[in-house]
């Protein structure tokens, strides 16, 4: 009895381990066809900022001299020196900068303030204004368009204040789309942390606001870093209210990039340089804060 016992725990344990080892390669073989589809394109893009804009335009498949490859025909650097020569792309690159850091810090601002007092007080009105919240998430931007360009037209008109072609209109109109979700996230991630410490923060002396920078927001840079990322990225890749809302010298790099193809010519290697230079931040903001954007990100689901 006590060896078919032993065979069978034995049997059991060795279809866990083959199942626990089908599991972790199914795993890695999904991890690595998401890389394979995400890197090809930037892999290709890389590539063709190394090339000549002759090569890429003459590029012929039914060719086999011709046929488009890798490793470029003629190594070149042009595409690089001349990046900012035919399009001003670091002038929006420095807009895009200026607009996307505003927006993240009035976004952190609010959402920090908003999310914490919807994780620790009751008050009139909470449940409603947490659903408005979510509301807001079901409507598409571009719904929002031609509202906001109106609204700032009254707005200069009534004011004078001009908001259109501005840092301060974009950063706005971007913080508006980014808060939403930014508070909802903050308020989730501020519900993980124990009430405790705001309780003991108070003894020693804290207000509610001087706990909340003091304690709290040391202990929840995780999910504040997550969304600060989030409001960073949203701005830096936004096109449409960008192509609406911004003029000559406030054009972010988003519409920008798009003057290297004009009616005469695509000059698809200087753009392909242009879009290397221009995702340098987000991949050195992400590597800065990856750790603390996955905590944010986890910890923010746990509890809602």
């Amino acid at each position: 009895m006590v060896r078919r016992r032993m065979a069978r725990q034995r049997s059991r344990s060795r279809r866990v381990r083959a199942i626990r080892v089908v599991e972790r390669v199914a795993l890695y073989a999904a991890v690595l066809a998401v890389l394979v589809v995400v890197l090809i394109p930037y892999a290709w893009m890389l590539s063709g900022s190394f090339k000549t804009s002759l090569e890429i335009q003459s590029a012929d498949i039914t060719d086999p001299k011709l046929a488009p490859r890798w490793i470029p025909r003629t190594f070149t650097l042009d595409n690089y020196r001349n990046v900012n020569r035919t399009v001003r792309i670091l002038d929006y690159f420095m807009n895009s900068i200026a607009v996307s850091i505003g927006t993240m810090m009035l976004c952190l601002a609010l959402s920090i303030l908003a999310g914490y007092s919807l994780s620790r007080f009751e008050f009139k009105g909470k449940g409603p204004y947490v659903l408005s919240l979510l509301v807001t998430q079901m409507f598409p931007g571009i719904l929002f368009l031609i509202p906001y360009f109106i609204l700032f037209v009254y707005i200069n008109k009534w004011t004078g204040i001009q908001l259109k072609n501005t840092y301060g209109g974009l950063i706005l109109t971007y913080a508006s789309f980014a808060l939403p979700f930014s508070i909802l996230m903050l308020r989730s991630f501020f519900a993980t942390i124990p009430r405790e410490i705001d309780e003991q923060a108070q003894i020693d002396g804290c207000t509610p606001v001087g706990a909340l920078f003091r304690v709290i927001i040391p202990v929840a840079r995780p999910g504040i870093a997550a969304v600060g990322i989030y409001a960073f990225i949203m701005s830096w890749n936004e096109i449409l209210f960008a192509s609406l809302l911004t003029g000559r010298e406030t054009k972010t790099v988003a519409v920008g990039i798009l003057e290297y193809i004009t009616n005469q010519e695509a000059r698809w290697a200087g753009m392909m340089a242009a879009c290397i230079i221009v995702t340098i931040p987000v991949l050195v903001l992400f590597t800065l804060i990856q750790r603390h954007i996955v905590e944010g990100l986890v910890s923010g689901s746990v509890k809602g």
